[in-house]
Parts: C-alpha cells; sequence; structure tokens
C-alpha cells in the first residue's frame, strides 16, 4: 500500500508501469525517486533535493524524475538549476513542458534576455491546459514586463472573473490598471484587496497613494478614516495631514486630538495641531501652542515660521517681523537653502497682510533657489504684482518665471501670465490658456476657468466648464465654478440646483453651504434656510472670513442688527481687507445710525473694490448728504 501511494505522488507524466509484487526490490532509482517524493510532500527540501540528485545520477535517463527534480527548482526560486536538468531531455510532455515554461518566466523576471521564450513557452503550455492558474499568472507577468500591459491586463481580468476572491489577482489587477492610465478601474480593484486579506496593508498603501496622486487627498483620507483603530495613531496622522491637504482642517483638527488624547507627548501630533489652528484661524490658540514647543526647540525653522504668522495674523507685526529678522540672520547666508526659501515666503506673506507689496516683492527676490521655492512663490509674486497693478511689469515677471521651474508651478505662472496680458485688454490674451484648458488633467483645467473666473469673464467660464464636465463628469470643483459662473450670468435656479447636487453628496461641503446660503440671504429669499446653511458652514470653518460676513449679512436681512455688526465686525478682522466684507459692515452701522464710521468703510470698499459699488457709493452720497 505504501508503494502505491509513493508511486501515486510520482507527480504528472510518471509512468511507472505494473507496480512490483510483495517481496520484490524496487529499481534503486525508483527507490531514491519515491524516498525524495515524500521528503518533498514533507516540506524537507533539502534532502528531498539530495536524492533526486541521487536518483538521477542512478538512472538518467528516467525523463519523470527529472521533471519532478526540476519542478521542485522552478518552486525553490532555482530556475537556471531547473532548466539545466530538463536541457537533456528532446520531447517533454505537458508537464514537463510547463516545468520549463514556469522556469524560463522565472528567469524573465530578472533579466529581459528571457521574456520572448518564455512568453513562448507560456502560451504552448496554456494551449495543453488553458485553465492553470499558475501558467496564466506567470503569463502575465511577463507580459507585464515586455510592456504588453494591455494583454497583461486581459489575461488578469479573465483569470479574475473566476477567481473573484483572490487579492493577490486584485492588487495585480489594480497595479496594471494603474499603469494603463484606467485609475478610476485601479482604485476599485485596490478597494476590494484593501478590505481584507493577507496583502490588506500593500493594497491600502497604494489606493492611498494613488487616491493623492490623483489629486483626492479627501478621498485618502476618508479610506483611512474607515480602516483607524484606536491603537493606529501614526495613521491618524497620515489621515489628518490629507484631510489638511484636502481643506479640511476642522477633520484633520479631530483626528489630530483624537491622537493626542492617547499621545499628549507626540511631538509630531503637537506640531501639526498648531499648524492646523493656524489654517482654521485659530491664531491665539496656535501662538501660545507654538509659543510652548518653541521654548522647547529655539531653533526650529518651521516653528519659528509659524509663530511668526500667527503672530501677523493677531495684529503683531512688529513681533512677527522680529522673529523673521532673528531667523534670516541665521539662515540668510545660503539663500538657496530651504530654511531660506521658506524664510522669504513667509516674510512676503507677512508683507502682503501687512499693505507693503513691494517690501513683499523684495524678499521674494532674495530667493535663490526658484525651483525649490515652485508654486508658493509664483503665487505670491503675482499676488505683489496684482496689489500694485502693475500688469505688464507682472506679465515680464511670470515670463522670466516659466523657464525657471516645473510642473505645476509652471502652468502657473502661464495662468497668471494670461491674466495679466487680460487685464490689459490684448485680445489674444486667452489663447495662452488653451494648453491648460484642453489638458486631460483636471487640476489644469481648473487653474485655467480660475483665471477667467478672476477677471470676470463669466460666459467663457460657462462654456470652458460644461466642456471640461464632459471629459471629468461629476468633479465637484469643476461644478462649483459652472455654479458660479451660471449665478453671475443671472442663472439662478440653475446654479441653486447645482449647488444643492454637490451638498446631497456631501453635506459638508462649506463652499457650497455659503455660497448658496449668501446668494439666498442677498436676494432675500428662503432665509431661514440661508441661516442654517451659513450657520453650518461657520461651523465647519468658524474663522472664515467670506462665512463670517455671510452670517452677519442674513442676520442684517432677519432685520437681527446688533448680531449683524458683530459677525461682521468679526469678519473685518479675521480676513485680509476685503471690499465687499466693508461694504456690508458699512450698511449695518448706517442701519443703527453710526454714520460716521458708516461712509469710512463704505468709501474703504469702494477704493477695494465690491459688490454691487453703485449701490454703495448711492449710500454713501446719501449718508454725506445727510438724507
Amino acid at each position: 500500500m505504501a508503494i502505491l501511494l509513493a508511486l501515486s505522488m510520482a507527480g504528472p507524466g510518471f509512468a511507472a508501469g505494473a507496480p512490483p509484487t510483495r517481496g520484490e526490490a524496487l529499481p534503486q532509482g525508483l527507490d531514491l525517486f519515491i524516498k525524495a517524493r515524500l521528503a518533498e510532500v514533507g516540506g524537507d527540501y533539502k534532502q528531498a533535493l539530495d536524492l533526486y540528485k541521487q536518483a538521477l545520477k542512478q538512472d538518467p535517463d528516467r525523463t519523470e524524475v527529472r521533471v519532478s527534480y526540476a519542478s521542485l527548482l522552478v518552486d525553490l526560486g532555482l530556475a537556471s538549476q531547473a532548466l539545466d536538468v530538463l536541457a537533456p531531455v528532446k520531447n517533454l510532455d505537458w508537464y514537463g513542458e510547463r516545468t520549463r515554461a514556469l522556469a524560463l518566466a522565472q528567469l524573465a523576471r530578472r533579466t529581459t534576455d528571457d521574456q520572448a521564450a518564455a512568453e513562448k513557452a507560456l502560451k504552448a503550455a496554456l494551449e495543453g491546459r488553458p485553465s492553470d492558474l499558475t501558467v496564466q499568472v506567470s503569463l502575465a507577468q511577463v507580459l507585464e514586463n515586455e510592456g504588453k500591459l494591455a494583454e497583461a491586463e486581459q489575461v488578469v481580468a479573465d483569470l479574475q472573473s473566476k477567481r473573484s476572491g483572490s487579492p493577490q489577482l486584485a492588487l495585480m489587477h489594480a497595479d496594471l490598471l494603474r499603469r494603463l492610465g484606467r485609475s478610476q478601474e485601479a482604485v476599485a480593484q485596490y478597494g476590494r484587496c484593501a478590505a481584507a486579506g493577507p496583502l490588506v496593508s500593500t493594497c491600502r498603501e497604494r489606493l492611498v497613494d494613488l487616491l493623492v496622486q490623483l489629486g483626492r487627498p479627501l478621498e485618502a483620507a476618508d479610506a483611512i478614516s474607515g480602516w483607524l483603530t484606536d491603537e493606529d495613531l501614526d495613521m491618524a496622522l497620515e489621515a489628518a495631514q490629507l484631510y489638511a491637504r484636502g481643506n479640511q482642517p476642522d477633520k484633520a483638527l479631530a483626528l489630530v486630538r483624537r491622537v493626542l488624547a492617547r499621545a499628549p507627548d507626540s511631538p509630531r501630533a503637537q506640531r501639526l495641531e498648531a499648524a492646523l489652528l493656524n489654517t482654521l484661524g485659530r491664531y491665539d490658540e496656535a501662538a501660545a501652542k507654538l509659543g510652548t514647543l518653541l521654548r522647547k526647540n529655539p531653533d526650529d525653522v518651521d516653528l519659528t515660521l509659524s509663530l511668526a504668522w500667527a503672530d501677523a495674523r493677531r495684529g503683531h507685526l512688529d513681533r512677527a517681523r522680529q522673529l523673521i529678522d532673528r531667523l534670516w540672520k541665521e539662515v540668510g547666508d545660503d539663500t538657496s537653502s530651504k530654511a531660506a526659501v521658506q524664510t522669504c515666503l513667509t516674510a512676503a506673506r507677512i508683507e502682503l497682510i501687512a499693505g507693503r507689496p513691494a517690501v513683499a516683492r523684495d524678499w521674494l527676490g532674495r530667493i535663490t533657489n526658484v525651483a525649490g521655492a515652485g508654486s508658493d512663490l509664483v503665487r505670491l509674486l503675482a499676488v505683489t504684482y496684482r496689489r500694485t497693478q502693475e500688469w505688464k511689469d507682472g506679465v515680464g515677471a511670470m515670463l522670466r518665471l516659466q523657464p525657471r521651474v516645473q510642473g505645476r508651478a509652471r502652468d502657473e505662472a502661464v495662468a497668471f501670465e494670461a491674466e495679466f496680458r487680460m487685464r490689459l485688454g490684448e485680445p489674444d490674451a486667452v489663447s495662452r490658456l488653451q494648453r491648460l484648458l484642453s489638458s486631460d488633467d483636471v487640476q489644469r483645467v481648473l487653474l485655467a476657468v480660475q483665471v477667467l473666473q478672476t477677471v470676470e469673464r463669466w460666459p467663457d467660464v460657462e462654456r470652458e466648464t460644461v466642456s471640461a464636465l464632459k471629459r471629468f463628469p461629476g468633479n465637484r470643483d469643476l461644478m462649483f465654478v459652472h455654479a458660479t459662473a451660471l449665478e453671475r450670468l443671472g442663472k439662478s435656479a440653475e446654479c441653486e440646483d447645482i449647488l444643492q447636487q454637490i451638498l446631497a453628496k456631501n453635506p459638508d461641503d462649506a463652499d457650497a453651504a455659503n455660497y448658496l446660503g449668501y446668494m439666498w440671504a442677498d436676494a432675500g429669499q428662503h432665509l431661514q434656510e440661508a441661516m442654517k446653511l451659513i450657520s453650518h458652514a461657520v461651523e465647519l470653518r468658524p474663522d472664515t472670513s467670506a462665512f463670517l460676513d455671510s452670517l452677519g449679512w442674513v442676520h442684517f436681512k432677519l432685520g437681527h442688527l446688533e448680531e449683524a455688526e458683530r459677525w461682521l465686525r468679526r469678519a473685518a478682522v479675521v480676513g485680509p481687507p476685503d471690499g465687499t466684507v466693508l461694504a456690508h459692515l458699512g450698511e449695518v452701522l448706517a442701519a443703527t445710525g453710526q454714520t460716521d464710521e458708516a461712509r469710512r468703510y463704505l468709501q474703504r470698499a469702494l477704493d477695494l473694490g465690491c459688490e454691487h459699488p453703485e449701490k454703495v457709493r448711492q449710500l454713501s452720497d446719501r449718508l454725506a448728504s445727510g438724507r
């Protein structure tokens, strides 16, 4: 019975003939072969290899021994030795050809020399047994290595349709789809194997990486949040950073404080908390925490710059400048260093807050590592020219930057150049945006559309967003910009419909809630619903000047004058000078009889530029005449 069992394990292709009768000795080569098979089945591969080698030495012409020996060598990653064992055999059966094909495939993963031979051998093996999983997977891997991605994907897709529960196949399929540019399908495949299974960590890591690469940090953050346990502190901080990148600092802060509740001394969490408080405009809280951290790390550049920014936003400009000047003495000798670049950028931002664009431009001019400064430098320099309205000089500055920066920064320099040319009235200025508008990258399209939005070319904004939404259906940012264009073109019902669609998908979309609420409040419609929407936006981002302005304005429309004044004064302090905010505050002050102060705010609003300037001018004139 033992002999018959051993013979049954000899593998496909073994032709032992009639088994020996009881008491009859086995041929020595066959005896060693059976022992090798038993050792292999028992997991003693070293002994199995030794026994196969001995069996082959005693009976070198027995094909079955060679094939089984080679098969074990392939399983152990010893493909070259397997091919040497098989080389003397002229006519292999299917199992032998399969073993040879798998050995070639193994070698093909290490060098391009064997790829064509491996592909041919694997396809030949599949002709004999098309359903062989191992051969199919090996063929897909070889095709991928050869760059035949579409063919490899087809093989894996066929396999997956028959073995849908395999996480290995899901991961392999997702990787191929990603390389083929079929990103949405790749996201779905990564999601399947990220749910559970032995490859869950790899699948989750690649899913997050792809979502971030696609410019979808909020989806990545939501995915990580769904996987979190109380012990996953590092993952929670990663999700918080992604929420911050996706402009949801409130969610980011909640995660950070969840980490701090379990690890109150975590330096990473403490620093991120302070940064988020700055982002949320909670500068007093941020400054207190940054001061504590800086006392422990007095030479920390990032903490110093963050505290300078918090001080500047609180109105302590002299103290902010002192921090910047002290830091510049330490890092200014190497103007190409990261620390020097960040110091110059922060100093420029502070001077823009102070209303000194020329000084800001001077700080930006100290940066020698232009490529390292990238988009921040481009955007800040553009703002300085916007503030001074030096459009021609701005065009020159953006043209000089373009060959010195790459990627997103270069696209932004082109976009600002186009904006400044439009402001100069150049008839073909919009043509500079065409490369961005026709891009397959939605972020580049949005950049160009936002230029048209900035210069208030609303028919162009409507046309281009309609066109882009055909290529990127359902894109939230395009939908939002499209809605703003419709509202400016007097198509309020269509605008409302789009904003409602956005809010139906995400009730916590603060910008959409605020925009719809403000639109209703400004028109004197649906005031209670407007109050709910705007209040929710303020809860989500409590120190956003535009949201506070909306809240003050809806209170004014409801006749709540004291509340309106309170929120509008806060809006005027929290954000940079904004003509519409000051106009709203002036109108509220006029309604409460504070005429002189109202006139000052109204005039300042007209100087800065505001909504409904004729209405604001008429109110200012009426107050001046005492009517």
